[in-house]
């Protein structure tokens, strides 16, 4: 397995995660990624996988260095590679083409904006035998965008533990301590990498509209989980602290920093938000769903996947910070609404979004690629 970032969000947790599962089903499984990187450390000393960390970040295209990384696996016997990040193909189908036996998938996990469907990357996707997609608006979009064959684009959908996300485990009491809601505040809730794209700052625009607007006794609380991707040159953690300052929000909106211990957050939330302005899917809003969270995300992207027709939460306008704070009012207006709305959102989860599945259809794709490449 390939995956060459510096982030832990969403696609780099779901590589993580894939691999530990395969290689707890005693198959080989190597990881190719950056030296202490977020995905290098939650992984190392893990027994299921062996970790093969490198210490620069290669080139998109004919990266010499990374061709001597594929060398060595291949003489060690590797008839299988699955990319995370469909930008390093240039730099891994050029190393492949001599040797038959080896097969390739890859996993696109965003939108793309972009026609890839010049002669270039047509020649670097004929060496792929499966694209894995976790929607089918993804799916919609790749074959808009890229010179894949439409039977060749697979739709995987990502699979949650639900030993692990299981609402009657998680005590939410102490979680909720922490950012000072007692039992009678209403929790509002985001989860996600501290970025410009992630909607921070429309929720913080919602929080201060909801708030000039109480209703009689009825407490608030905002909180903001996540942190800048490691190494970033950013500084939106500021521009968001200082626009809660000059709402006056102090009191009232939480930066919690990364949580590890996602099922107790997801728990300690009366009602989940992700208000991006585009996503193709969001683990988040499935974590979230899972514990019996009700969730309010953008439209567009795979939202529909994940509401269906607002059975198991509701839709808001991209960046619009009216349109959130009216579907979030109305949610804290009809609390028995609120509560089936979670109530459904688990079950439908649960029937879709299993981590075991995933494995096994992951597994026959391996399969089958391996048999196009005359493995077995």
């Amino acid at each position: 397995m390939v995956c060459l970032s510096r982030s832990w969000g969403g696609l780099e947790q779901v590589a993580a995660n894939d691999a530990l599962d395969l290689g707890s089903l005693g198959l080989k499984i190597r990881v190719l990624c950056l030296e202490n990187s977020p995905i290098h450390e939650n992984m190392a000393g893990r027994k299921e996988v062996e970790i093969l960390p490198i210490s620069y970040r290669p080139r998109n295209y004919f990266d010499f260095k990374l061709r001597l990384e594929f060398q060595k696996l291949l003489a060690d016997g590797v008839n299988l590679i699955h990319t995370h990040q469909t930008t390093l193909l240039g730099s891994i189908v050029p190393w492949l083409w001599r040797f038959r036996n080896v097969a390739l998938l890859a996993t696109r996990h965003i939108m793309n904006n972009h026609d890839k469907r010049d002669i270039i990357h047509r020649l670097l996707y004929r060496r792929v035998e499966f694209l894995i997609v976790m929607s089918h608006m993804l799916r919609k979009n790749v074959m808009e965008t890229h010179a894949f064959r439409e039977k060749d684009i697979k739709v995987v959908n990502l699979g949650l533990d639900f030993d692990l996300f299981d609402p009657e485990k998680v005590n939410p009491s102490q979680q909720r301590a922490q950012w000072g809601a007692d039992n009678d505040t209403l929790v509002i809730g985001l989860v996600g990498r501290i970025d410009l794209a992630k909607g921070q700052a429309t929720f913080i625009r919602a929080a201060a509209g909801l708030l000039k607007n109480l209703r009689a006794g009825e407490r608030l609380k905002f909180v903001i989980v996540g942190e800048e991707t490691l190494g970033s040159v950013s500084n939106h953690l500021d521009e968001l602290k200082k626009m809660v300052s000059q709402f006056r929000l102090e009191e009232y909106v939480v930066f919690a920093g990364y949580q590890e211990n996602i099922p107790e957050v997801m728990r300690a939330f009366d009602i989940f938000v992700m208000p991006s302005r585009q996503e193709a899917f969001g683990l988040v809003a499935i974590e979230a769903m899972a514990m019996e969270c009700p969730i309010v995300i953008s439209n567009g992207g795979s939202a529909e996947e994940i509401v269906g027709r607002e059975e198991f939460g509701l839709t808001v306008r991209p960046n619009d910070a009216f349109d959130l704070q009216r579907q979030i009012r109305h949610m804290l207006d009809n609390p028995m609404e609120r509560i089936q709305m979670g109530q459904r959102a688990r079950a439908h989860v649960r029937a879709n979004y299993d981590r075991q599945k995933r494995m096994i259809k992951s597994l026959r794709l391996y399969e089958r690629a391996l048999k196009r490449r005359g493995v077995y």
